[in-house]
């Protein structure tokens, strides 16, 4: 006799909208939510719709110009049908709610339900939050005031009195210094998915991880009057000439620098029509080599290439070692069971790839492909107490760029199979999400290099303690920041390693067009970090 399994219960979902037409980035919420299979959609609310207000008539001027020359693809916002993925729930009025016994009741109309109906589920009503005011449309606040993240932000509104609280955060970086369309559109199919994780988290925990909402508000914006808007304008008139001048003075480059043991940086600088950028360094006998990206413009993508140094400079190079029909860069080199390999940030083929040095350091082969998924960017390895871990940035659907989202793998081998962590991604915030290195312990302690990329890409380096890490939980905490902070024209660092006593990172710098000058020796917050 076979033994029967129970399977678990489904989460009961309601569901409040005022329109079966709903925005692109709703339905992908709702797609996500039936495919994680945890939850079923009991009771469609249809309440009616209010009637939104367009803002005055500068506010309707820059909407029509944003969408004009700042087009969303795909847009997230573009209205669909959302019927047929909710027919087989029945519709309920707003009396019926509480004797359905939910679970979750998800809103999609008006705010103001949410607190009438906050005790008409088990763990209250669930809506979506973009931005930091009610009174500033998402979006414009950042804009106005150059605020480099945009947050967005899935709450709860339960229990009685209702009480508000955070289900799950996202911080994005604000793409375009003019276009609050292009921003949004981003956050919102990012958004997409944060339904579906919560919903599985619950599933597993039969509790929610709720956080408290800090009430300070930034006054300093008024809501989108013409006045506003005005001002507005008049700043983005400003921006736009500042740039036109910059990029006339000057350009942006990466270059590397590099010291052994604890002397003075020194500079790798390429030449003007390429960058070099996410340096590895190894040493193998008593020499030392960097693997890097090597960006040609004219080719408009990067190979990977090798340099020898020593304590005075370049040994030997730079070489050319692995070159596809595709993007290179991140080369994260290890040796491992006597050979040496790589995995390289190939992006564009979906997937994340081992290739093994069959001459070290100029001969690469493709040795297996460990993980396909969404445009992996970074995958960094290591492997702890015989876990092998690779944290590798994931792009969601619609996402322009892939900065933000922090997704963590395991495996009992370097050649997998690679399991995905229960709490996917770890980490979901622009200013530490992206590795930025290899990991390293110091003083028994594991740190994670991440990349800041709030302020721009590429800004700063973030250096966070691991404080849990297993197949089911992931936590870590900021204890440092490397800062683009020794030289006025370097504006980033977004790499540091360091491994057999040298310390290699790549540096963003603006390199003027007419006196071209070499930027004093990294310094600065780079001597607040010891590295074990």
């Amino acid at each position: 006799m076979t033994e029967q399994v129970d399977k678990p219960t489904l989460l009961r979902i309601g569901l409040i909208i005022d329109s079966f037409t709903q925005p692109r980035w709703v339905r992908q919420c709702l797609e996500k939510i039936r495919a994680a299979g945890v939850a079923s959609f009991e009771a469609v609310v249809k309440v009616p719709q209010v009637e939104r207000r367009e803002g005055p008539l500068l506010y309707k001027l820059y909407n029509r110009l944003d969408r004009s020359v700042f087009p969303a693809t795909p847009d997230a916002l573009e209205l669909v049908s959302v019927e047929e993925l909710i027919d087989t729930a029945p519709a309920a009025s707003l009396d019926d709610l509480e004797k359905l016994n939910l679970d979750v009741l998800l809103n999609f109309g008006p705010s103001e339900w949410n607190v009438k109906l906050a005790g008409s589920a088990k763990y209250g009503v669930w809506f979506y939050v973009f931005g930091t005011s009610e009174k500033t449309p998402p979006g414009l606040r950042e804009v106005m005031t150059q605020n480099p993240i945009a947050v967005s932000s899935l709450r709860s509104m339960s229990g009685q009195p209702p009480a508000e609280q955070i289900i799950y955060k996202s911080t994005s970086p604000t793409l375009s210094r003019f276009s609050v369309g292009l921003n949004n559109n981003s956050c919102y199919w990012k958004s997409a998915a944060f339904v579906a994780r919560s919903l599985v988290d619950l599933h597993e925990s039969h509790d929610v991880n709720a956080t408290e909402i800090s009430q300070s508000t930034d006054s300093s914006v008024q809501p989108s009057t013409n006045a506003a808007m005005g001002a507005m304008f008049l700043k983005l008139s400003g921006r736009a000439a500042s740039r036109v001048l910059e990029k006339l003075s000057s350009f942006e480059q990466w270059i590397l620098a590099y010291r052994i043991k604890q002397s003075e940086f020194k500079y790798l600088i390429p030449p003007a029509d390429r960058f070099w950028a996410d340096p590895f360094p190894i040493k193998v006998g008593e020499k030392y080599y960097i693997f890097f990206e090597d960006y040609v413009n004219s080719a408009g993508r990067a190979h990977i290439a090798v340099i020898e140094v020593d304590q005075n400079g370049i040994v030997s190079g730079p070489t050319e070692v692995l070159k596809l029909d595709c993007h290179l860069s991140y080369p994260f080199v290890f040796e491992w069971r006597g050979d040496y390999y790589m995995i390289p940030e190939t992006g564009d083929k979906n997937e994340v790839a081992l290739y093994r040095s069959v001459s070290f350091p100029f001969d690469w082969q493709l040795e297996q492909v460990l993980l396909e998924a969404k445009c992996p960017l970074d995958a960094t390895l290591i492997e702890v107490n015989g876990k092998w871990w690779m944290f590798v940035n994931i792009q969601e659907e619609g996402v322009l760029v892939n900065w933000d989202e922090l997704h963590l793998y395991y495996s009992g081998s370097l050649l997998g199979p690679w399991k995905p962590h229960a709490r996917n991604p770890v980490i979901s915030d622009v200013r530490s999400a992206r590795p930025a290195g290899r990991l390293f312990w110091s003083n028994n302690v594991l740190y994670r290099p991440g990349q800041d990329s709030s302020m721009r890409y590429g800004y700063a380096t973030t250096i966070s303690r691991i404080d849990a890490l297993s197949p089911t939980e992931y936590s870590e905490t900021e204890v440092a920041k490397v800062l683009p902070d020794w030289d006025k024209d370097v504006i980033g660092v977004h790499t540091v390693n360091t491994l057999n006593e040298i310390t290699v990172i790549d540096c963003l710098t603006k390199r003027r067009r007419f006196g071209a000058r070499t930027p004093h020796p990294p310094k600065g917050s780079l001597d607040l970090l010891s590295f074990g």
